[in-house]
């Protein structure tokens, strides 16, 4: 849902990082903002995380987007004292390891990547900020503008981890 009264500019981060002697920006948004057509001027990726009983996100047809990870997973986060309903998926190691595998695999070309879930509060800026620590860079701003799910961003960053022998 778009936030009103804030200029879709008010809403974005953008924080850039070197990978391979390249420049990518990423972007964090809302399901709301990528189906109205989110504006990228160069080819860029998309990753996109919806809740798994909401229907996959109609993203424009846009000759710029040149790969796109869909996930389904629910804002959520593990908790001993709480038993969580059957029906709450959370991030699991296979979803974190395909955002790595996604992430490395992009081509050249591509110089931006667009993270978008529900809100654009939690989950979205949790990969964000996940990608920026495991190619060691600071990942603040998407730490204090928004409220990072701590499992997703715990997940992602061991992931990182995990295949860093695989790193080109």
């Amino acid at each position: 849902m778009r936030r009103s009264g804030q200029d879709l500019s008010a809403t974005l981060v953008i924080l850039v990082f070197r990978v391979s002697n390249r420049r990518l920006d990423i972007f964090v948004t809302d399901r709301a903002s990528i189906e109205q057509g989110f504006l990228v001027r160069s080819a860029y990726a998309l990753i996109s995380i919806r809740d798994p009983d909401k229907r996959k996100v109609r993203a424009r047809r846009s000759p710029l987007l040149k790969a796109t990870l869909e996930l389904a997973f629910h804002d959520a986060e593990p908790r001993t004292a709480f038993k969580l309903p059957e029906n709450i998926r959370l991030i699991n190691e296979e979803d974190a390891a395909q955002i790595w595998q996604f992430v490395r695999a992009l081509s050249v070309e591509v110089k931006t990547v667009v993270v978008h879930c529900e809100q654009g509060m939690s989950r979205s800026p949790a990969v964000a900020a996940a990608l920026c620590r495991g190619l060691g860079q600071d990942p603040a701003r998407f730490m204090t503008k928004y409220q990072p799910n701590a499992y997703v961003l715990r997940l992602i960053t061991e992931a990182a981890g995990s295949l860093g022998s695989q790193r080109s």
